[in-house]
């Protein structure tokens, strides 16, 4: 299973590093630059589709994959169930969200069209998870690799077009145009993963109680009931992430404005974040398989393995990130940058480090289905989040939000590791621990030495940061060479 792992983390990331940072760099970049405080409003209405992902998704995903993975044979019976569950959820997810939007955030006729077609693309993103839960849950972890750029592949196309070939004359290009772009490019996903899947397995896509729905209500209630605890993860887990960019559209007069600051620095977090989401997508079917056989060992091997190279990376981009902040901020805001800018992005981009430990260890909670003891910290870091931003973002508008962020994301992955080692009996050793603390203590001695004192380009001194990162995986023994060797040549 390591090896196997190893494998397929290396072709996702392969995958995402060439097509991921050239949308969230070269497109959504380009757009933020090219309409300016109006970003911040889409930004702000994209963070509040996240709120009712309860309803949107309800834990299917997440549910679906676990019991896939350990059932293969569940398939045919699972999917047209589940499928028609989420049409319904889904129209459900919409209505809700406007009414709230409209009701209780006060938006109206200028920003409800847009946040429509966003919720839209919310609906349309989770039923590709659905699909692709189904593929690496069936196995084909390596098919599923490549199918996890696709979105993004279509909408370098679609939202590259409207950005540099203006197929639309006379039609000014706005937020709801790019956005709508979106959405073309995930109705292509859809149907594409769909296609693929139908070719994997061979399973009825509308459920046998159609016609009486009557006769389905005890499916439908049985998956529901199975499923409500990941929909109540997935929900606590957006509220405390997603809350900032909201509140700070709301709490502050010109709240569009620095809305759009956050924005700015969140969009080299989501790129980093990329990495964890990466590891977790491909971890859980792995625990879950590992559990089905009571595979103790393995499950401690693979952990270890995981958060070995999911530290090691977090801490080293983090950092780099962090010295070459203000060059950064140049390069793609140029004449745009700011002392705020690039100060809100210096404490933010540290949140990645204990994002990537809540990766790791809330996926193996997941697989061993600790849902109810994973909620009760989600909600205290609601209310950690809420409370600190209330305090902190009058007083420091987007750096506050910022340093709310990290503080709630670092009690959060504190809660999951202590989970992990009173559920599962994970307990590192004192080495394990030497190693953890000693190569960000390199990383960070290094970087500084690197920007502090190298009279070359920031270009240069960037790559020497991570170039520093990866001489450290292996100095503290992260991971060995033989180590690789053995998992490549099995």
């Amino acid at each position: 299973m390591n090896r196997e792992f190893l494998l397929n983390i290396l072709l996702l990331v392969f995958i995402n590093l060439l097509i991921k940072p050239l949308f969230i760099f070269g497109v959504d970049l380009s757009v933020q630059n090219r309409i300016g405080a109006d970003y911040g409003l889409y930004f702000a209405l994209l963070n509040l589709t996240y709120i009712f992902q309860i309803f949107n998704d309800f834990g299917i995903q997440s549910f679906n994959n676990r019991y896939i993975s350990r059932h293969p044979q569940l398939l045919p019976k699972y999917f047209p169930n589940l499928l028609a569950i989420k049409g319904l959820l889904g129209i459900f997810y919409v209505l809700l969200s406007l009414l709230v939007a409209w009701g209780v955030f006060g938006y109206g006729r200028r920003e409800l069209p847009l946040l429509l077609i966003l919720l839209f693309n919310s609906v349309l993103t989770q039923l590709i998870l659905f699909l692709r839960s189904n593929v690496s849950g069936l196995g084909h972890y390596r098919l599923d690799s490549y199918l996890s750029s696709l979105d993004k592949l279509l909408m370098l196309l679609t939202c590259g077009v409207l950005l540099w070939v203006h197929p639309l004359p006379g039609i000014p290009f706005t937020i709801e145009t790019f956005a709508m772009a979106q959405t073309l490019a995930l109705l292509f996903t859809a149907v594409i993963v769909f296609r693929l899947l139908r070719q994997k397995a061979d399973f009825p896509v509308k459920p046998s109680w159609i016609k009486n729905p009557r006769a389905g209500r005890p499916v439908v209630l049985f998956l529901l009931r199975k499923s409500f605890p990941y929909a109540l993860v997935i929900l606590l887990m957006f509220a405390y992430a997603r809350l900032d960019g909201i509140l700070l559209e709301r709490l502050l007069p010109d709240g569009k404005a620095h809305a759009e600051v956050y924005a700015g620095a969140y969009r080299l977090l989501d790129a980093c974040n990329m990495l964890g989401f990466m590891f977790a997508s491909l971890l859980l079917p792995m625990f879950a398989r590992l559990m089905k056989k009571s595979d103790g060992p393995g499950i401690r091997s693979l952990t270890s393995l995981s958060f070995n190279l999911l530290w090691a990376g977090s801490i080293t981009l983090a950092a780099a990130v962090c010295f070459a902040r203000e060059d950064l901020l140049h390069l793609m805001m140029p004449g745009r940058a700011s002392a705020y800018r690039w100060d809100t992005l210096g404490v933010l981009i540290w949140a990645f480090v204990p994002v990537s430990v809540i990766n790791i260890f809330s996926t193996l909670l997941t697989a061993q289905e600790k849902l109810a003891e994973m909620s009760r910290f989600f909600v205290l870091g609601i209310l950690l989040n809420v409370g600190l931003n209330l305090v902190l973002i009058p007083h420091w508008q987007a750096l506050g939000a910022a340093i709310a962020t990290v503080a709630t994301q670092a009690f959060v992955a504190g809660s999951m590791v202590w989970l992990c080692h009173r559920h599962l009996q994970l307990t590192p050793g004192w080495r394990s621990l030497a190693r953890t603390l000693g190569i960000a203590l390199f990383v960070l001695v290094s970087d500084e030495l690197i920007f502090g004192m190298l009279p070359v380009g920031w270009v240069v001194r960037f790559g020497l940061a991570l170039s520093a990162g990866v001489v450290g995986v292996f100095v503290f023994g992260m991971i060995r060479p033989r180590q690789v060797l053995s998992f490549l040549g099995k």
